[in-house]
């Protein structure tokens, strides 16, 4: 499977994927590669003294180093626009308006075309990891607004090409303001070793709940598929859709019929498909992705009504 991870920020939205330099640092891609087996979701923020990164730091429960020990391998004096860094992690709770993590390490996410990025205990000479491949020109863009608007949710994860993973785990989840109302849709799509391979937040037009969870889980058999997942099982709190799709509850609703059909077609492209009810703080990241969803259409429909 290729190295590559994925890089999200949210507001401001930025996707962008960066590959790992296993040739050049081959330790320091390791080290990384091994601390997102499982999605890190955090906090990227500039340092006091900002220069042209963002930083985010991922504390040891997520597997670095004893100490923040980096490996010494392809530093870099003066980042390129790109360049994934790994570094000591701050000393001071101030540096990332978050709690210091002295046995962690801090990623840095260059993307500024001119000097370094600072901390107030000044420059140190980071370990070049990864560089963006696809996605700088928006991952820039968030980045430059990260510094004047402050910190922003980020999501660091490895990432599948199509057909690399056989079997996944579908996380999906729908919400509604007002049932109906302003709705969304959220999924995460992952591997059977946690690995992060997609997740997606939909914003919907007005609708029950109901339309929102099978939406959801549309789009992420949608998502699966195009991966190629060939074996794949579906995770979700509404009791309701998983039932009906047991055949152990009729679709009455109207609107359901087309929703409940489309999704049994999709089902039947995979060679063995489960699906499995969860509860809801088991469900937590799908349960965002979908919440954040009907936000947005929520602002969406009132700027259209005005």
């Amino acid at each position: 499977m290729s190295q590559r991870i994925q890089i999200t920020l949210r507001e401001p939205e930025a996707a962008a994927t960066a590959e790992l330099c296993a040739e050049a640092a081959p330790g320091a891609a390791e080290l990384l590669w091994g601390i997102l087996a499982t999605p890190f979701v955090g906090r990227a923020a500039h340092a006091i003294y900002a220069g042209p990164a963002v930083l985010v730091t991922i504390p040891e429960r997520h597997g670095e180093p004893r100490g923040g020990q980096i490996p010494v391998e392809n530093e870099a004096d003066r980042p390129r626009p790109g360049d994934i860094l790994l570094l000591s992690p701050p000393t001071d709770e101030e540096d990332l308006g978050a709690e210091p993590a002295a046995h962690g390490v801090t990623v840095a996410i260059f993307y500024g075309d001119h000097g370094r990025p600072l901390t107030p205990q000044g420059w140190q000479p980071g370990v070049v990891v990864a560089r963006v491949t696809e996605g700088l020109d928006g991952l820039r863009e968030a980045c430059r607004r990260v510094r004047f608007e402050g910190a922003t949710e980020v999501t660091l994860a490895r990432q599948a090409r199509p057909g690399e993973v056989e079997r996944a785990v579908l996380y999906t989840d729908g919400a509604s303001l007002g049932n109906p109302g302003p709705a969304g849709a959220g999924f995460v799509l992952t591997a059977d070793d946690g690995q992060l391979l997609a997740e997606g937040s939909v914003p919907l037009e007005p609708a029950t709940v109901n339309v929102a969870e099978y939406r959801a889980l549309i789009a992420g058999l949608h998502e699966a598929l195009r991966l190629g997942i060939r074996r794949l099982e579906a995770r979700m709190d509404s009791e309701l859709v998983i039932k009906q799709l047991k055949g152990r509850y009729r679709v009455k609703a109207e609107g359901l019929r087309p929703l409940y059909d489309w999704a049994r077609k999709l089902i039947g492209r995979f060679d063995e498909f489960s699906c499995t009810h969860v509860p809801r703080e088991e469900n937590r990241r799908a349960d965002k992705l979908a919440g954040e969803a009907a936000k947005r259409s929520k602002e969406q429909h009132t700027r259209d009504v005005e």
